[in-house]
Parts: C-alpha cells; structure tokens; sequence
C-alpha cells in the first residue's frame, strides 16, 4: 500500500508534535471547563472541535464524538463558517484513519462552504488538501490545476506559508510526470519562501526534495551536499522520522558515487532510528540499500541476508514496486555466486509482481539478467526470448522519456509564454489607468496630444519588447528541444550498442542464426537514417540556411562530415558525438582531423571557433 503523504494540513487544525500526555490532558480538562462554564453554542462547538484537535492522534473514538457534538451545535445555529470548520476536521480525522475517499467528500464540503460565504483564502486553503489527495491518487493533472488556482489566492492574500507549501506541491507533481526541470524551479520557489519564513521544518522538506531530483538526474555529488543542509535544519526542529528518510536517500547516493564506508554509517544511523521509532517502511528501504552496498562491495552473502530482510518487512507493509525490485536484486546476487537456477527463481517472482504494476523499468532489468542466467544453463533460446523483450521494454522507455522531455519542454514555454502576455497586459493596464488621468486633470490639448503620442510610441516599444522576448523564447525553446533529441539519439545509439555487445557474447553455434538476426535488427537501429532526419530537421529550425552556408564556403564538404559539423555546432562531447554516428571515439577524432584539413585550418585555429563563425 502506497503510504499517506505527510504533508496534510487544515486552516483551522493546528497540531503539535511533541506535546506530551500530561500536558495535553491539562489542556483538554480547560476546554472542558469552558465548554462546560458558557452559554454561548458557537463557543461550545468551537472547543469541541478543538477537543478533537487534542484527542485525534491518541483517542480516535473520543475524536468523533467532539466532532459530533460540535456538529449538532452547528446544525441548529446555521454558523456557515463554523460548518465548514466542521467539514475539514471530519476530513482530517477519515484522513487519519486512512479513509480517503471519506476525507475527500468532507473536504469538498468545506471548499464549497467556504466559497459560498467568501472566506476565499479558507476555501484556497482547504482545497490546497484535494490537490494532495489527488497527487496521492495518481490524478497530478487535476492536483495542479488545484495549485494553479490557489497561488494567486494566496499571493493576493499575502499567505507566505501557503503559497510555497502549494509551489512545494507543484514540485511533487514535476518529479511524479518526470518534469525534473520543473520540479526544480518549483522547489526553489518554495525553498525562498520557507527561508524567509525561517521554517525550519519547511525548509528541510524542500532541500530533502531538492536532493532527490539531483539524485534523480545523475547528480549525486549535488544531492549529498544538499542532503547534508536538509538534514542540519531536521536536527533544529528534532526530527528523527525525517532524519531517517534523509539518511537513507543520502546513502543511496554515495554508494553511487562508491563512497562505501560512509555510505555504510549513515545506513546503520538510519536503522537505528528507524528501529527505535518503528518506522517500518524506512527499516525495509533500509535493508535494501544495505544490500546494494554489499553487492557493490562484492560480499554476495551479505547482501543476500540484508535483501531477504528487506523483502520480509515490504511483504507486511504491501509494497508491490519495491518487493519487485528486491526480488530482482536477490537473483542477481544469487547469479553473481553462479547460483543461476536459484536466481531465476527470484527473477520470475519480481517479473510476476512487476506485470501485475505494469513498471517496465524493473521488467527491462530483469528481462536482461534472466537472459544471462538461462544463458549460463545453456538454455540459448530462452535467453534468446529474454533478451529481445528487454530490447523491446527498453525501446519504449526510450520512447516514453524523449516524449516527457519534449512535453516539458512545451510546458516550460508555454509558460514563459502566458507570463509574458500577463506581464504585456498589466503594462497595457497601467498605460491605460495614466492615459485616463491625464484626461482627467484637464491637461492643454498640446500636452494632452504630446502625451498621448508619447504613450502610445512608449506602448509600441514595450509591444515590440514583448514580441521580440516571445520569439527568443520560441527559439529558445527550439534549441532546447533540439539538444533533447541529440541527446536522447545519443543515448539510444548507446544503449543499442551494449545490447549488441551482449547478444555477441550470446552467440552460439546452435542459435547463432537467431542472434545474429538480432544483431542485425539492433545494427538497422543505429544505421537508421529517420533518426538523422528528424534531427536535421530540429536543427535546420534552430539554425536557419546552415547546410547552405556551409556548402558554400567549403563545396567539398561531404554529407557525413556536415553531420559533424552540426553537431560540434551543438557543443556536443566526442562521446555523445560518437554515439549519434555510431563510430568510435578515436573515429571521431579523426574525421576532426580530416575536416580540419578540408576547412584550410592551421594548427593553432580552433575547430570550434570556425565552426560557430559559420
């Protein structure tokens, strides 16, 4: 079961933490008091509510009695504003006890009743809920269309602390789409906030989000030093649980970046406290990355024992993703001991439960590794099978991840875009609101006509302004969109060429014919001139008349070493290079020499340089 977002809150809940039994009893024994000593029903009803603020994390039973007496207070007074009280507190309490679709109905309710009476920013508020729910149920469309609502709320209202909780969100969204460029803006929107706000708990949260989208995209030198930042604002507030979370995600970088031994320490610290707060689904994530370390490290036995540990706890807490994924390391590490039938055990369990989630990138990871164990018992023609589903798989993540960045490309323009032409109407606005006053105060008909002409070559020159940012923007986008498809050609090239390597290391003479006929399919996919097509055409976009010019000042230039050309214009690597025409490294370095040759370039002449010249 995918666990609740921790992040709920309500206008009118405010819980503490840490308060202690005693205290609270004494806090509860003096609204009863009051309750009892008043007259007043709207006081009456609001200290129940508060009682049931007190009681919601120890006496759920004593909860829903307050929020019911609260309730019949509030249906004979007709208190609007305290109905709609009622509505979040009923929601908060379904929402604890894991009632989701109850809580969503009562929260509802609320915005709907606060709308109705203006209380705009309580119905912003309350509805900022939804939003999370929706996230947590898959839906970030209508979650960010939630938030996309409420941010001008809140920034009209001046409410700081709701506004970045709502970019903090929008953040969340990016990472679940696979926006990561989004995700981050959006999280440093928040993390300004929260900083002026000096929240520390807030603050953390957002550096915390901050690191997972640097681990995310590959750099984990980045995340552990923002990990660390999060983890010294937790300490502040003493958060242990978050502390905990932090450490394991901070670990799981380092042994990226094969920092083992203090990997290792932060992976005892974080079993510790998550032992000592029963932090169940931490223990089990816990276990696993001290898996990995082991594998990492070599010691096969020991990541076994630390694997089987993690997939006990993840079997209890019903978390079909990451049971997938530590089945898929628990055969792995059985065919790295050349344990290869014990391993394809592991690997049709994690292929079964990954079928049932439809999560193609384990799928891919497990196809792959299967092939190599069948291939290890000799059962070349299952492994055959194996290998050319993880080709496939993998042939559509490609697919799915050039399309999500070339989405959040769109996105990312489109809204520079609208902020651009909200930005071109308050200025139209505002040349507008000075024309009438001018008008108004009775100005001569010199001035008036001065004035007049001067604002309207002032509002052509801020059009023209506008026009002129809107089409660097295009263009801006365009070459972004450009260096996503060079980038994504790069990699699939790459990828195609280890799948070769591997179906070579397959061969065999009794299947020979059939992984050949693979290799011939995986060559066809580098050799596919489409793929240069569609990036000739991205480039021709960015770069107007380009070939011509080229062609023009060097005829003799050959079609392939325009590719070249093209893609030192980009500032590509030789690696990335190489990769997108399928040649080695030392071949790119070559054709270089031959295109330097052919451009009249002395030694000390940048290759560079003539090439941007151009």
């Amino acid at each position: 079961m995918k666990p609740l977002p921790l992040f709920f809150f309500f206008l009118c809940s405010c819980f503490v933490l840490k308060t202690q039994a005693q205290e609270n009893q004494k806090k509860i024994d003096s609204i009863l008091k009051i309750i009892n000593e008043t007259s007043i029903d709207t006081i009456k009803a609001g200290n129940y509510l508060e009682l049931s603020n007190l009681t919601m994390y120890n006496n759920q039973k004593a909860t829903i009695g307050y929020i019911e007496k609260a309730a019949s207070i509030y249906k004979k007074t007709n208190n609007d504003k305290g109905v709609a009280k009622l509505y979040a507190q009923k929601a908060n309490y379904y929402y604890r006890l894991g009632e989701i679709d109850s809580a969503r109905h009562y929260l509802v309710n609320s915005v709907d009743k606060s709308f109705f009476m203006g209380d705009t920013l309580r119905g912003a508020v309350i509805r900022h809920n939804i939003g999370i729910l929706d996230h947590y149920q898959g839906n970030a469309e209508s979650a960010k269309h939630i938030m996309d609502l409420n941010i001008p709320i809140f920034k009209k209202y001046n409410d700081t602390l709701h506004l970045g909780n709502a970019f903090l969100l929008k953040g969340k969204i990016g990472i679940s789409d696979g926006f990561f460029n989004i995700a981050l803006k959006e999280t440093f929107n928040a993390l300004k906030i929260h900083r002026e706000l000096q929240d520390d708990f807030r603050i953390a949260e957002d550096l915390l989000q901050i690191g997972i989208i640097y681990q995310s995209t590959g750099e984990n030198k980045k995340a552990v030093d923002i990990f660390n930042e999060s983890i010294a604002h937790y300490k502040k507030v003493e958060s242990n649980q978050s502390i905990a979370q932090v450490l394991n995600y901070m670990a799981d970088s380092k042994i990226k970046l094969k920092h083992f031994d203090s990997a290792r320490k932060d992976l005892e610290d974080a079993l510790s406290l998550s032992q000592e707060l029963e932090y169940t689904s931490n223990i089990a994530r816990t276990y696993h990355n001290k898996g990995i370390l082991e594998y990492h490290s070599g010691n096969y036995t020991r990541a076994i024992n630390n694997f089987g540990s993690s997939l006990d706890i993840w079997k209890t807490v019903g978390s079909p993703n990451n049971e997938a994924n530590t089945l898929f390391y628990l055969g792995r590490s059985y065919l790295k001991q050349k344990e290869a039938s014990k391993a394809i055990q592991f690997f049709d369990e994690s292929i079964e439960l990954a079928q049932s989630i439809k999560d193609p990138e384990v799928l891919s990871k497990v196809y792959l590794e299967k092939s190599v164990a069948l291939e290890a018992l000799q059962k070349h023609e299952e492994a055959l099978t194996y290998f050319k589903r993880n080709k496939s798989i993998s042939d559509s993540i490609f697919t799915l991840n050039r399309e999500k960045a070339t989405l959040e490309l769109k996105t990312i323009y489109e809204t520079e875009k609208k902020e651009q032409e909200i930005a071109f109407l308050e200025q139209q606005a505002k040349i507008n609101k000075l024309e009438k006053l001018l008008l108004g105060i009775g100005l001569g008909l010199s001035l008036l006509i001065f004035s007049i002409g001067f604002y309207a070559l002032y509002q052509k020159m801020k059009r023209n302004k506008l026009e002129k940012a809107q089409v660097d923007t295009e263009l801006a986008f365009k070459r972004k969109e450009l260096t996503t498809h060079a980038l994504h050609l790069a990699k699939k090239n790459e990828t195609l060429e280890s799948l070769r390597q591997k179906a070579e290391e397959l061969k065999s003479d009794e299947n020979g014919q059939d992984i050949s006929q693979l290799i011939n399919t995986i060559n066809f996919d580098l050799q596919d001139d489409n793929n240069w097509e569609n990036f000739a055409r991205y480039f021709e976009e960015v770069h107007k008349d380009f070939n011509s010019k080229v062609a023009k000042k060097h005829p003799e230039i050959t079609p392939n070493e325009l590719r070249l050309i093209a893609l030192i214009k980009m500032n590509l690597s030789s690696k990335e290079i190489a990769n997108i025409l399928n040649i080695s490294i030392p071949g790119v370095k070559k054709a270089r020499q031959r295109l330097r040759k052919k451009m009249n370039l002395s030694t000390t002449d940048s290759l560079e340089n003539a090439v941007l010249s151009i």
